[in-house]
């Protein structure tokens, strides 16, 4: 059991010291645009957020804040 164990681990150094650039460029090819996409959906749920959070000083305030930029 351990002798499979490390060769498993041997076997998974060699192949990404041989084509672990060619894997990585794989995965971010396949994942920019998931990433993209995220941090789009990320940015709309932020300025929701913070569109409520001024709803919100507005209703306790009566008046408009002003956000230091």
């Amino acid at each position: 059991m351990i002798k499979s164990f490390l060769v498993g681990a041997i076997t998974g150094a060699a192949v990404m010291w041989f084509y672990g650039e060619q894997i990585r460029e794989t995965v971010d090819d396949a994942t920019s645009g998931v990433r993209t996409r995220a941090a789009e959906q990320m940015h709309n749920v932020a300025d929701t957020l913070q569109s409520v959070a001024d709803t919100v000083d507005q209703g306790l305030t009566g008046t408009p804040q002003q956000r230091a930029s």
